[in-house]
């Protein structure tokens, strides 16, 4: 029974691990590649300020509660409105999952 016990807390561990990993890589492709348009003040968080005007949305990518993985990678992969597409040479799909984990984690 301990060897079992010791043995889910050492997986358990690990996935924990892992994900603090996935969070870390995320936020540090979300500062080279996306902060530029998407931090406080930047030109694609001011026009998201005009789009969630009155609602309780944040313009902010980085403070939003209701972003999905799956959209973040579509969006990512085939850009939206203004904001271009980027390929598997900038950003390519390990850092891409790290990034939607990112910011699909952050603040829930």
């Amino acid at each position: 029974m301990i060897k079992k016990t010791l043995l889910l807390i050492f997986f358990t561990g690990l996935l924990f691990a892992n994900d603090t990993n996935k969070f870390n890589e995320g936020k540090q492709v979300f500062d080279k590649w996306c902060i530029h348009c998407h931090g406080v003040g930047m030109p694609a968080t001011d026009a998201l300020s005009i789009v969630y005007k009155d609602t309780e949305i944040s313009p902010v990518l980085e403070e939003r509660k209701n972003l999905d993985k799956s959209f973040i990678e579509y969006v990512v992969r085939n850009g939206r409105f203004s904001m271009p597409f980027f390929r598997k040479i900038e950003i390519n799909n390990k850092q891409l999952e790290s990034l939607a984990f990112y910011l699909s984690t952050k603040n829930r």
